[in-house]
């Protein structure tokens, strides 16, 4: 949280967010996983949601089952070493967690990975 590429809204707002399967986006070919850049630019028409969703979502959902994982839709920040991450909540291991899962363009995403993005229109 501490790149530059990671930036909050000026005025806070209240942000409808959905939770799917990456399957729900229209990738439903076992054979042919989609990436990390078809994913994103099919949640993108929905509207991807500001970095900031992932930490305020880890701090407000205490209700996480154990065992549970999923990922936030959010244009990729990248780390120290100049990898992309996006942001990844799970619980498990005795605690709650907000992760920086590596998101590289050509990484293939599960059918049944969940990801969480806002139902807001790019500006």
């Amino acid at each position: 949280m501490g790149k530059p590429e990671f930036t909050t809204l000026p005025t806070p707002e209240q942000i409808a967010l959905v939770r799917v399967k990456v399957r729900d986006l229209g990738f439903t070919d076992p054979n042919r996983l989609p990436t990390t850049t078809e994913v994103l630019a099919r949640a993108q028409e929905f509207g991807l949601g500001p970095a900031e969703v992932g930490p305020h979502l880890r701090l407000t959902l205490t209700d996480q089952p154990n065992g549970d994982v999923f990922w936030i839709a959010m244009k990729p920040i990248s780390d120290s070493g100049g990898f992309p991450r996006v942001f990844c909540l799970r619980r498990g291991g005795g605690g709650r967690w907000l992760d920086a899962a590596y998101a590289y363009p050509d990484d293939q995403w599960n059918l049944e990975g969940e990801i969480v993005f806002s139902l807001r229109k790019p500006q």
